[in-house]
């Protein structure tokens, strides 16, 4: 790794629980809503008045901005230090959450979204970051992150139970305001809990401001191209930002080559733990949203089940991840983090086949390989994030957090479009789902041949 000027070391955590469910609640936090809004859509719909096609964009400009500005938010922490990063953006997050709930427009309830949009993008990366950072020695390390993982599965889970359950007897506006006391409350507990740290790199460094445009662009335009093409299918309409995010991928690429101080570090991507990391993160959400999308069309096309229905039928797969993510810290101290990462994407490879081949019309059978599932997922991003974003420098952890999580919105999003498009083809959800095998299943080999055998030790415990 070439040199750089390295960050001053974090204060040491005095409250080591404390300080990791700080880490793990923000992670919550801004994932909670991104599901228990999807149950609130009705009565929003019927409140403001305005047809299914303007009310997807709640749910999609959150994703969009989320996805889109990840990588900015990730450099941003690098930049400007962790803590004031991750305190901004849950004070943001918790100011979208009060505007959401309390907007008497469609308007302002968007703008809301995308503020929480925003404050995920910032939090994320910050958080996964001081994982890394505040606890760089093992067990605490491992644990850390298994707090993580299990906070950003318990976020959508309890997202789908509960929104509906808000909904029902307080109403929509209380699935946004029912979290803004806990949002202050995470403020607070990161001001006290979380240690100061120094913006890393010079005084003098500036943000790429043309790489964040360009690399935020591209995203963008990207998943949202993706997005339309799984709703409407291919078209000239909806492949062109795809392809418009493609050319200003390219430009970032040819102009971070040039500038003093890019966005994205040559040194961060070159990293083959990174690039193995990204490689099963992206098959992993292919096999994700042909669980719960193409699930979910499934159950309620095949099994006549309702939308709600389909949605307590899926929250098992969410449960099951949120126990196999207990004692992945454990295994993977013991065996490492590319043997039980590779292991666990073969089982997810081996009971997805078995949702798209073995349930023979049962619906009872279904739903225990979809809990089969989410049992062997838990352990991915536990060992996946340990070694991708331990690996980085601590000054670039921010940037390898967001690089990790920008694979689940771009993987998720081109692998909704090709389901849905298969399916608008006239595919089985069978064939469909047998492909999202596929895909994880490779991605086993991806692991095992990029990946180092070696555990990722911290950069500053480096001889």
């Amino acid at each position: 790794m070439e040199s750089q000027t390295m960050a001053p070391a974090a204060r040491p955590v005095r409250h080591g629980w404390p300080t990791a469910l700080v880490l793990a609640g923000a992670m919550f936090l801004v994932l909670f809503d991104s599901l228990a809004v999807a149950t609130a859509l009705p009565d929003i719909g019927a409140e403001f008045r305005v047809p299914p096609a303007q009310l997807q964009w709640v749910v999609t400009l959150y994703s969009l901005t989320i996805g889109g500005f990840l990588v900015l938010g990730g450099r941003v922490c690098d930049v400007w230090g962790r803590r004031r990063v991750i305190v901004a953006s849950l004070a943001l997050t918790g100011t979208g959450l009060l505007l959401s709930g309390v907007a008497g427009t469609l308007a302002l309830l968007l703008v809301g979204r995308v503020m929480q949009g925003l404050g995920a993008a910032f939090a994320i990366p910050a958080a996964l970051a001081s994982a890394a950072t505040l606890f760089p020695d093992e067990p605490w390390r491992s644990r850390v992150f298994s707090v993580v993982a299990a906070a950003a599965n318990t976020a959508g889970m309890a997202g789908a139970v509960l929104g509906g359950v808000i909904t029902s007897y307080l109403g929509w506006r209380w699935v946004f305001i029912v979290v803004v006391p806990a949002a202050a409350l995470a403020v607070v507990a990161g001001l006290l809990l979380l240690p100061a740290d120094e913006p890393s790199g010079s005084r003098q460094e500036r943000l790429d401001v043309t790489g964040a445009a360009l690399v935020t662009g591209g995203l963008l335009a990207v998943i949202y191209g993706a997005t339309r093409i799984g709703e409407h299918g291919p078209g000239l309409a909806t492949v062109s930002p795809v392809l418009a995010g493609v050319l200003m991928l390219n430009a970032l690429v040819w102009w971070e080559r040039r500038v003093r101080n890019p966005i994205i570090k040559p040194s961060v991507v070159r990293s083959r733990r990174l690039v193995a990391s990204c490689l099963a993160f992206g098959a992993h959400s292919a096999a994700y949203a042909a669980v719960v999308v193409v699930g979910s069309l499934q159950l309620q096309d095949v099994y006549s089940l309702s939308a709600a229905q389909a949605g307590i039928a899926l929250a098992p797969v969410l449960l099951g991840a949120v126990i196999s993510a207990a004692p992945a810290g454990r295994l993977v101290r013991r065996y490492g983090s590319r043997r039980v990462v590779a292991l666990a994407l073969l089982l997810c490879s081996i009971t997805l086949a078995l949702v798209a081949f073995g349930t023979a019309g049962s619906l009872t059978v279904l739903v225990v390989y979809l809990v089969l599932w989410g049992l062997s997922a838990g352990p991915i991003y536990v060992g996946l994030t340990r070694e991708c974003i331990g690996d980085a420098a601590p000054e670039d952890r921010g940037l390898a957090s967001a690089l990790f999580e920008s694979t689940t919105h771009v993987g998720g999003a081109i692998s909704v479009a090709v389901y849905l498009t298969m399916i608008g083809a006239g595919s089985g959800y069978s064939s469909t789902q047998f492909i999202g095998a596929v895909v994880v299943g490779a991605s086993v080999l991806t692991t095992l041949l990029i990946m180092p055998g070696a555990p990722a030790r911290d950069p500053e415990h480096r001889a």
